[in-house]
């Protein structure tokens, strides 16, 4: 892995970041108007990077091997609950924040800013395996992710789960191990569409940012406490941890740097729908947003280098 390719890349996809931010500034991309674009990039874009990425002659997996990276990505949440929990509770303040802050710790921004970032250092293929760690995102997500917020019991509804990018998700298994084909009218039009993957989500992220007020970012000092979770100490432990028995650098590299995202940006619009303090998690969204760009480059060359 080269360091140069990484940073220049981190580069490239926050220069993307600071078109959305100035888009958003000058009113050219509105918050409705922001919002009809992440749904574009989510349930249509995405998607097609993702049936991209197994048409994509380079992607060779077994049954096995997709389970096994399932299992891991499940452990690695585990890892991320394990450390999160205990050290929010601990560093005291609002208990009503805790459940907040602690999902803030845990779900990373592995989708909008995680495939940019991984397509970027690994290519194409690597988007599969992005799609399979955004399974258990998902189902956990929208299962303990809303207990931790909501502070109580909440009725779940399965069809939550039920988004275009979950399905693919889940679809495009048995498409990678059969070795699917589809005539290239078709895999063209997808790998076009999914194209407008990575611009689109940086356009996205960078517009949310330019209408968060920058003075209520340090207004919580635990928000910085949960940035640093996110993005240093969750990831470390993971490396630490699933080192010990994953001898493929890849699979390693693309785990650690998917536990190296910023906050989910889904923190904010989960936080508004089950009453949860929406300034934390914005500013939270905001500020781990910005120092990815030191840290996720950190991280690489210390520990995947």
């Amino acid at each position: 892995m080269d360091m140069q390719i990484v940073i220049n890349q981190m580069a490239v996809l926050f220069l993307l970041l600071a078109v959305g931010f100035i888009v958003g500034k000058v009113k050219l991309l509105t918050p409705d108007g922001n919002k009809v674009l992440s749904k574009v990039v989510l349930f249509v874009a995405l998607p097609c990077t993702i049936l991209n990425s197994v048409f994509d002659n380079e992607i060779e997996i077994s049954a096995g091997e997709t389970v096994y990276f399932l299992f891991l990505s499940v452990l690695s949440f585990l890892l991320a609950f394990l450390v999160a929990i205990p050290i929010i509770r601990l560093s005291g303040g609002d208990k009503a924040n805790h459940g907040l802050l602690s999902y803030m710790s845990v779900f990373s921004n592995c989708g909008f800013i995680g495939l940019p970032v991984v397509i970027a250092i690994f290519g194409t293929a690597a988007a599969f395996h992005v799609a399979l760690f955004n399974i258990p995102f998902n189902l956990l997500s929208f299962t303990v992710g809303i207990m931790l917020i909501s502070g109580k019991g909440v009725k779940f509804a399965p069809k939550q789960l039920l988004t275009p990018t979950l399905i693919v998700a889940v679809l495009a298994i048995p498409i990678a191990l059969t070795g699917l084909r589809v005539p290239y009218i078709f895999s063209e039009a997808i790998r076009l569409t999914g194209s407008v993957t990575v611009p689109g989500a940086m356009i996205v992220i960078g517009s949310t940012l330019s209408y968060i007020p920058l003075k209520s970012v340090f207004s919580e000092w635990r928000i910085v406490l949960a940035t640093l979770l996110r993005l240093i100490i969750i990831p470390v432990v993971t490396w630490l941890v699933l080192r010990l028995f994953i001898a493929d650098d890849f699979i390693l590299g693309v785990l650690v740097i998917l536990t190296a995202m910023p906050i989910a940006a889904q923190s904010s619009m989960l936080a508004i729908e089950y009453k949860g303090n929406e300034r934390i998690a914005s500013s939270g969204v905001f500020l781990s947003t910005l120092l990815c760009g030191i840290t996720v480059p950190l991280i690489v060359y210390l520990l995947l280098m």
